[in-house]
């Protein structure tokens, strides 16, 4: 160990007589110096312990050559990425100056147009001019000449001649709503009134055949008949209650159809009617609001068919004396 480091220690000397010798720098020779002087204290310390200065002279090589090639490698990266950058600023450059050469052509270009297109013998300058030029093309159309007194007094009367048509339009246009509104409250009228006639007892058409063989004959009015005989004839107003009658019979039927035994006794204790059987009972009660509400039904005159063929004889004999005498 001790021979290494003597030969370690004459190398130095010999570098720096070298050195000196050649004339290097008092800079170098002051760095060679302090070389010498780190390896005189390191030699005192390895005598002392040599185990400990050989392992931690292994330990500073070994970081020591870690941290250098980090920092080579750093640099490294560093220097790609510088070099990286240059060639994209040297692209961006040039396609710059491509763009600023094309635009300076274009304005060139521009320029040339312009000139030739302002030249005064150019026939075509008015149309070769662009809309950024103060020279505009002058109107094609000639001004109009303001209406006279005449057109507004014509176009006055025309109005007024439309407002009155409008309003004649209008006043038609009510009228036919409200006959239509009339038309249509008359249309209900007849069909409520049809409706009440139809709710009447049909003849049967032997009996309609006869009426009209009477009416013909002796110009009356039609009598009603039966199967019993004739009756005497009724009026509208009569016929129209009897079909009220007839209604308020069938709504009573219906709503009494839903009713228990112990409502129908009730309603035989408030009218004062002695309960018999439930159908009997029902339709005492039912006769009872009938008379109530229109009355009792008057009795109805029939004629026996005997009675009738002897007036009609009596009517046929004076007919054939008047027509012998």
């Amino acid at each position: 160990m001790n021979e290494s480091w003597n030969a370690k220690f004459e190398s130095v000397c010999s570098a720096l007589c070298s050195d000196k010798a050649a004339g290097v720098n008092n800079s170098e020779l002051e760095k060679l110096k302090k070389q010498v002087e780190l390896l005189q204290v390191s030699k005192r310390t390895t005598m002392g312990n040599p185990e400990a200065s050989t392992s931690r002279q292994t330990y500073n090589s070994d970081a020591a050559l870690a941290h250098l090639l980090q920092e080579q490698k750093e640099m490294r990266a560093k220097l790609e990425s510088a070099v990286g950058a240059c060639r994209r600023v040297e692209t961006l450059e040039n396609e710059l100056w491509l763009i600023k050469q094309s635009h300076d052509d274009a304005i060139q270009e521009m320029e040339t147009w312009k000139k030739e297109a302002l030249r005064t013998d150019n026939k075509r300058s008015h149309i070769a001019t662009s809309p950024a030029s103060t020279l505009k093309m002058p109107p094609a159309a000639t001004p109009r000449r303001s209406p006279s007194k005449e057109q507004m007094e014509q176009t006055a009367q025309l109005r007024q001649l439309h407002n009155l048509e409008a309003e004649t339009l209008k006043e038609l246009r009510l009228q036919e709503l409200n006959r239509r509104r009339e038309a249509e409250q008359e249309n209900a009228r007849l069909k409520e009134e049809l409706a009440k006639r139809s709710r009447a007892t049909p003849k049967s058409s032997f009996w309609e055949k006869l009426d009209e063989v009477d009416v013909v004959a002796g110009g009356s009015v039609p009598v009603p008949r039966t199967s019993k005989g004739k009756k005497k004839p009724c009026s509208g107003s009569e016929i129209g209650r009897d079909n009220d009658r007839e209604a308020l019979v069938r709504e009573s039927k219906k709503e009494f159809h839903n009713l228990k035994k112990d409502d129908v006794m009730e309603i035989c204790t408030k009218e004062g009617i002695k309960y018999t059987t439930l159908s009997e009972t029902i339709t005492e009660i039912i006769n009872k609001c009938v008379e109530r509400a229109f009355g009792k039904k008057p009795v109805i005159q029939e004629v026996s068919d005997d009675v009738a063929g002897e007036s009609q004889d009596d009517s046929r004999n004076d007919g054939r004396d008047s027509a012998a005498s």
